[in-house]
């Protein structure tokens, strides 16, 4: 599903430079993750460099660093070629607006990003603060942008998982996962259901009830109080999604505390059971899995986030509570406090 503010239109200003570096999101989080080894942390972020000035800019190269209060040093740094289809890649999956491409030039006006870094280092070794600089000549001139920005550690949004019964991880937040065009989609679930056939629905799967997913119960993730409630919002025909004016469809948002909202979308018409103002436990029902808004079939998006707008929101971190494991053993396996991964079966 989609949000309605993509990156590529919101800006982080670092100084009033002629040539301006911006990283997204304005709260990077530090998540912790599970090692094969040793516990893992990852980083996720975006650079964005827009020209500002009256000529074009020609972009040298870009650095970022982090620096850890043991001395650890981790850098990155990218230049011609591959910065080229860094810049290239951003425009081709839809991240940025497009500008000519197999360039490093930029026009005055116009932007260039390099999106969805991912950075996975052993826990400790990402610091506390992330620097950028990005080298370029204007008007035959060499100039440098900076910027940087804090990097926030956080155990994330905890809860149980928002449905009962197995259930397809269909999307999450990998590098190529759509949702992180989106701010308040940066670490979000799209859930749907799959039958003994391999596929997630029966019969010819041309309307809504043929899926597996399509009118089971969707749960709470976490006690809060009912922040918003969509339930108007006319289905979707399977594989003909157009409704990109409403992209949650039918939604309820629910203040979980501590400025986490848990945003639960493309419900089905009028089977939302909560009104706003409503206090719920983690487990209480609130509405039926649909097919409503920027949906292609019946699913559950799921994401948290920083405030009740989702155009106004960062994503948040989700770390699920007891779930079991089905895709890698011959039996459920229990996990404790962890994300999940696209292509996994899950169940509470």
């Amino acid at each position: 599903m989609r949000v309605l503010i993509p990156i590529f239109l919101l800006a982080l200003s670092a100084s009033a430079q002629d040539v301006e570096v911006q990283m997204r999101p304005t709260a990077i989080y530090v998540e912790n993750m599970q090692g094969n080894i040793v516990p893992m942390e990852r980083l996720f972020f975006h650079i964005v460099i827009e020209n500002k000035s009256p000529v074009p800019a020609d972009v040298q190269w870009l650095r970022f660093d982090m620096v850890n209060s043991g001395g650890a040093v981790f850098s990155g740094q990218y230049a011609g070629k591959a910065l080229q289809d860094f810049f290239d890649s951003a425009i081709q999956r839809r991240r940025i607006e497009p500008t000519p491409q197999g360039i490093l030039t930029i026009a005055p006006g116009q932007r260039k990003a390099i999106s969805d870094i991912f950075v996975d280092l052993p826990a400790g070794f990402i610091g506390d603060n992330l620097m950028l600089e990005v080298n370029y000549k204007a008007s035959g001139k060499e100039a440098f942008g900076r910027t940087s920005a804090a990097l926030k550690r956080m155990s994330g949004f905890s809860g149980r998982l928002p449905l009962d019964g197995i259930w397809y991880v269909a999307a999450e937040h990998g590098f190529e996962d759509p949702h992180k065009r989106f701010f308040a989609e940066a670490f979000a679930y799209d859930f749907i259901q799959i039958g003994t056939s391999g596929k997630s629905f029966q019969r010819e799967g041309k309307s809504n009830s043929d899926y597996y997913a399509y009118g089971k119960k969707v749960l709470a993730a976490k006690d809060g109080t009912v922040a918003f409630v969509r339930a108007d919002v006319v289905e979707n025909v399977p594989g003909e999604t157009s409704n990109t004016a409403t992209p949650g469809g039918n939604v309820v948002v629910i203040d979980h505390g501590s400025h986490q909202y848990g945003y639960y979308a493309h419900l089905k018409p009028n089977s939302i059971s909560v009104r706003v103002g409503n206090r719920v436990r983690a487990g209480d029902v609130i509405g039926e899995v649909g097919n409503s808004g920027d949906s292609s079939e019946p699913q559950l998006h799921f994401h948290v986030m920083t405030q009740v707008d989702p155009a106004e929101a960062d994503g948040i971190p989700i770390l699920f509570e007891s779930w079991k494991a089905q895709s890698y053993s011959r039996a459920p396996v229990v996990r404790q406090q962890r994300m999940i991964t696209r292509g996994e079966f899950v169940q509470p």
